[in-house]
């Protein structure tokens, strides 16, 4: 009996040690390995997808945007085109911006011409021109066109107004009288020395007879005078600059 004591408990350890080491496959029961099954499909189906973060789409805009700016920047150059002017009526073509300059040319409609300068005040502007004797002129920009980038062409200072000298006298060719009954008949004939001159004026004893147009170069006067009376003629030619007299020619019947 005592052998049989001593012999169950290390029965029992021995059996328990052989079942520890042994491996069993846990099978799970029919329903719920069913269970299990359902839900693993389930799951699949339910799961929404993962959609891209707001976060990753704006981070790629923006380094796109920042790839192009960061491209080298395009300098633009303006196009350029020789400034013109074109005639839309006839005038005149001065030696400064105003009607108190001399006149150079009379362009007529249609004419073109370069601009080299502006001047803003009187709207004139100063073209190449080869009837100029300095190579440029001034055109008043009220019967022009203006064509091309005018708006570079630089402003110009006008020149000084000139100061016209007074016409040079008349040159007396030729004079002569007759006398008969009483009456006297003088003629002159004189060159014409002006170049800027208005007109000319004849004056017999101081007092202006007549009035004659420029480039006059002769004149008639018939006067009766008393015996013994002398008489004396000069001729005179004007400008807005001034007047001129030619040499008096006195005679006596």
């Amino acid at each position: 009996m005592y052998y049989i004591r001593l012999g169950l408990p290390a029965l029992i350890l021995l059996v328990a040690m052989l079942a520890c080491n042994l491996q069993f496959e846990q099978v799970a029961p029919p329903d719920e390995a069913q269970t299990a099954v359902a839900l693993t499909v389930q799951a699949a189906v339910t799961t929404p997808s993962v959609a891209t973060p707001t976060s990753t789409i704006l981070a790629s805009k923006t380094l796109s945007a920042s790839a192009t700016s960061a491209a080298p920047n395009e300098t633009t150059t303006p196009t350029y085109s020789v400034p013109m002017l074109i005639v839309r009526e006839s005038t005149n073509c001065r030696t400064g911006p105003g009607e108190e300059y001399e006149v150079l040319f009379t362009y007529l409609a249609g004419k073109k011409l370069e601009i080299v300068g502006r001047y803003d005040p009187g709207n004139f502007w100063l073209v190449k021109s080869n009837e100029s004797p300095t190579g440029t002129c001034w055109l008043w920009g009220q019967f022009v066109d203006v064509t091309g980038s005018y708006w570079a062409v630089p402003s110009v200072t006008p020149p000084p107004t000139a100061t016209s000298a007074p016409p040079r006298a008349p040159g007396i060719l030729e004079w002569n009288f007759s006398c008969s009954g009483g009456t006297i008949t003088f003629t002159v004939n004189w060159a014409y020395n002006a170049n800027n001159e208005t007109g000319y004026r004849v004056f017999r004893n101081g007092e202006q007879l007549i009035e004659l147009p420029a480039n006059s170069i002769t004149y008639t006067d018939t006067f009766a005078l008393t015996a013994d009376q002398s008489v004396e003629y000069y001729v005179q030619v004007y400008a807005p600059s001034g007047t001129a007299n030619s040499s008096i020619m006195r005679m006596r019947c």
